[in-house]
């Protein structure tokens, strides 16, 4: 058999075809990224098609996540949403031409005729293949068995020889028919099979480029030789390494998070894992690794696409996305912020708008993910229930803390609220408040920080006092006071 015939990358279209049966994998999503580059690049076209088949297992939800997952990503796709099963009958005309054309028959064996061949095979570990029973069937049997409303599937009639192509990733591949059997094309059910629908919907949408994951290099072979079969023009094929886990085993659940909503619900930047992505497995032949979009569209290039799989680095990505978080603007943060607030039902008043958008400033320059942020923002609304164990045995239980926690309760109990409305003046009343007492500052602002935070670590303490205000410092160094001595009564007890 000749070698493939392939086209070239001109104004090239191709498609992203998910199965709505759960949510978008990484893997899928960088499928979906590095179709979508070539199409940009070339000036072609990137269709979605909604390969929801399987109706058991496909559902609208996952269908819509899908979609949403895209477009959170930014990925556009051209014209509407090309759906599967909405082509169950032509699927079924391209078969029956397949049928007319000698090039498949019609397969009557029963389903536990099947299995027990299946199990015999087994037993005497050879690879079972069809065999070929309905291959010659006698055309007088065939409009019996029809006649008697015998159940059958069609199968595709698989002739001697290779199915050869120049894979755009993996260079020249070559398959030898003897290793398939003749495959089922539409099973008993009248359902049609995957190679079968695939085939006639990329011949359909005029599909040039088929870029897809190595675990469908399986099916190349079949779609190919069904493409010949029906004399339409075969794509190119381009199959993409997978992404693995550290464990080097295809990265999963158990992995921890897999899909492109938990990412982002862990609060990694859309644009953030976007570029991640894109660097999983290719690289643009230089050292940079943070890159625009466009950027990206210039310089993709499937030569450029490692042939062994890629290693899923969280450690990487969270980098990566601190990068594109330290400079992400403000407005876009405190849009975030608005929504976060909304939905755990949390409110400000008007004036304390001011500080709270400085604590907002303070936590971005301090975390490196959406969800960090306003996690560190729960020290505005919420008094420590508890504190930090290492920082109490090293903040509370030495020293002089807790004297000079009470003495600096009594001394901001003498100012005025509108004292706590300037940051310099608060510095400056506790690095006095230090010295008076002859002791370094750092011995007042971090007891001080474990009582307003609970935590040894926070933005600048002046900062967090102008930002809490005068009523809710006190009440936390009061709650800290009340805790030291239980804190201490355990520690000797032990």
């Amino acid at each position: 058999m000749m070698a493939v015939k392939t086209d070239t990358l001109k104004l090239p279209k191709l498609r992203f075809a998910p199965s709505p049966t759960g949510f978008l994998h990484v893997g899928g999503a960088r499928t979906a990224i590095f179709n979508w580059l070539v199409a940009r690049k070339y000036g072609g076209s990137f269709l979605l098609r909604i390969e929801d088949t399987d109706q058991e297992r496909s559902t609208r939800a996952a269908e819509e996540q899908i979609r949403s997952a895209l477009r959170l990503l930014n990925i556009d796709w051209d014209g509407e949403p090309y759906y599967q099963s909405a082509h169950r009958e032509r699927h079924l005309q391209t078969a029956h031409e397949l049928l007319k054309q000698g090039r498949a028959y019609r397969c009557f064996c029963s389903k536990e005729a099947l299995a027990e061949k299946r199990r015999l095979a087994e037993r005497n570990k050879i690879n079972q293949r069809y065999d070929g029973t309905c291959r010659d069937l006698n055309p007088a049997v065939i409009e019996q068995n029809l006649k008697d409303k015998k159940p059958f599937s069609i199968r595709f009639k698989v002739e001697s020889g290779q199915v050869s192509w120049n894979d755009r990733i993996h260079g020249q591949t070559k398959v030898d028919n003897n290793t398939l059997d003749d495959f089922i094309i539409v099973r008993q059910d009248g359902t049609p099979t995957y190679p079968l629908a695939v085939v006639t919907d990329d011949h359909d949408m005029g599909i040039t480029l088929v870029l897809r994951g190595d675990d469908h290099i399986a099916n190349t072979n079949k779609q190919i030789l069904l493409f010949e079969a029906l004399q339409w023009r075969v794509p190119q094929f381009g199959h993409i390494p997978l992404i693995l886990g550290p464990d080097k085993v295809r990265l999963s659940k158990r992995h921890g998070a897999a899909s492109v909503g938990e990412f982002l619900e862990q609060g990694i930047l859309p644009e953030a894992l976007f570029n991640y992505l894109c660097l999983l497995g290719w690289s643009p032949g230089d050292d940079r690794e943070i890159m625009s979009r466009e950027e990206l569209i210039s310089a993709f290039d499937l030569n450029r696409i490692n042939h062994s799989a890629a290693v899923f680095d969280v450690k990487k990505l969270f980098w990566l996305n601190s990068r594109y978080f330290a400079g992400l603007p403000f407005d876009r943060i405190w849009k975030h912020v608005l929504k976060w607030l909304k939905q755990a039902q949390r409110t400000i008043t008007e004036p304390e708008t001011e500080r709270f958008r400085l604590l907002v400033s303070l936590q971005q320059a301090r975390c490196s993910t959406l969800s960090e942020l306003t996690n560190g923002l729960t020290v505005f609304f919420e008094t420590p229930e508890m504190y930090e164990e290492k920082g109490v045995r090293k903040f509370f239980l030495k020293g002089q803390s807790e004297k000079l926690l009470v003495l600096l309760k009594q001394e901001i109990e003498k100012k005025e609220a509108r004292f706590f409305t300037d940051i310099e003046a608060i510095e400056a009343f506790i690095r006095q408040f230090a010295a008076e007492r002859e002791v370094a500052a750092a011995k007042v602002i971090h007891p001080l920080r474990l009582a307003l935070t609970g935590s040894s670590a926070s933005p600048g303490i002046f900062e967090l006092c102008y930002i809490l205000g005068k009523e809710k410092v006190n009440k936390r160094i009061e709650k800290a006071l009340q805790y030291i001595p239980l804190a201490r009564a355990a520690v000797t007890e032990q």
